[in-house]
């Protein structure tokens, strides 16, 4: 039900992605050689081509929801009475994905979908064919999820809507992924640095005129919002991708730029910024910067010890640990694997708790 009033309403109330949390879509834990770098699925890409397809996980759902709303607003239409059988047919198919009810949300997007084209209504169409796509791609079916995504983009050009427009760049940024995950390297690159060159100017634009201007609207503060938030998501896809592709230093830049942005919208104490402080210190640790990787990851520790309650923060314990343990301070070692395991107990984080064991017995057998 309250999904259903929030959308009733508009898509105000789906700004998740304001706290640029879009790093947790993805199956993680990097290895170089022999070394295995511990990281939270909630923290990290893997860099092992067999770990990365996107699981079809209720968090993977709604990012791909809440993506897919934050641009497409077909609930604040004033042709559509906001109960009318459409909207109540997409209200129906987003509550099945939420479910993770899949191949229902699928049939039941059709019928939205015939439903929009019995109508004529050229906006639930497309929102219809845009969470279409959405599902597919939180599926992993990426054929489909191109197919569908080029299908819309081809609607908005047809509609004027210039290629840098925030929806067009929002498809293209995920038209980028969907390359990736095909292995179309290059052209994924590609894709990325279109839609990063394109949103590092609209956020410049915005940093000018707040200088500038002290009063916004709500509809400018909603497309400040969106803009700022697509290119952190931007800047963390792009990253990983660079982690895969052994283009360290590439990576570093990018999670120092999503993290400055993090502050800048979240503040100096917010989960993202220990998860992206996390990032930093774990390229730099794959880098065999030790020393950076230990400076970052003290820092996203000290940073969440004022979050009380943040399971991943069991992981940052865990990779410091391992730094040490690589630099044969074992009792530095032990002392944060054990840190990670009393901070992953307290949360009944059940993963957290079972990596903290796997990290002491491997510290134990050091010390032996």
């Amino acid at each position: 039900m309250e999904a259903i009033r929030c959308l009733a309403k508009c898509i105000k109330s789906y700004r998740c992605l304001k706290c640029l949390k879009v790093s947790s879509v993805e199956t993680l834990g990097p290895s170089v050689g022999s070394r295995r770098f511990h990281i939270s699925n909630k923290l990290l890409l893997s860099i092992s081509p067999q770990e990365k397809q996107i699981p079809n996980n209720t968090h993977a759902g709604k990012l791909m929801l809440c993506i897919s709303l934050g641009f497409l607003d077909i609930f604040k239409s004033k042709e559509l009475d906001p109960e009318s059988e459409l909207i109540m047919t997409l209200k129906r198919s987003i509550l099945l994905i939420q479910r993770e009810e899949f191949p229902a949300a699928e049939q039941m997007l059709h019928v939205a979908l015939r439903q929009a084209q019995e109508q004529g209504n050229s906006d639930g169409i497309t929102y219809a064919y845009d969470l279409m796509a959405n599902l597919a791609m939180t599926r992993g079916q990426f054929e489909k999820a191109e197919k569908l995504f080029v299908l819309i983009m081809n609607r908005l050009i047809s509609n004027q809507v210039p290629e840098n427009d925030l929806r067009n760049l929002h498809i293209s940024l995920k038209l980028a992924k969907i390359l990736e995950e095909k292995g179309d390297r290059n052209k994924a690159e590609l894709g990325y640095k279109f839609c990063l060159d394109h949103l590092e100017e609209k956020v410049a634009a915005i940093r000018d005129l707040k200088l500038k201007k002290t009063h916004f609207s709500d509809q400018e503060k909603i497309d400040n919002e969106n803009t700022i938030a697509l290119y952190g998501m931007s800047l963390d896809w792009f990253a990983k991708f660079l982690l895969q592709e052994r283009k360290y230093e590439e990576s570093v830049k990018c999670y120092k730029k999503a993290y400055k942005l993090c502050v800048e919208v979240n503040g100096d104490i917010h989960e993202q910024n220990v998860i992206l402080l996390n990032d930093i210190g774990t390229v730099n640790y794959l880098r065999g910067n030790y020393d950076k990787a230990l400076k970052y990851l003290t820092r996203a520790i000290e940073m969440g010890k004022h979050l009380p309650q943040m399971e991943d923060l069991s992981s940052v314990y865990i990779n410091l640990g391992k730094v040490y343990l690589e630099q044969g301070l074992k009792a530095e070692a032990e002392k944060h694997c054990r840190d990670g395991w009393k901070n992953a107990n307290r949360l009944n984080n059940e993963e957290g708790i079972k990596d903290a064991e796997m990290c002491l017995s491997r510290v134990q057998k050091a010390m032996a």
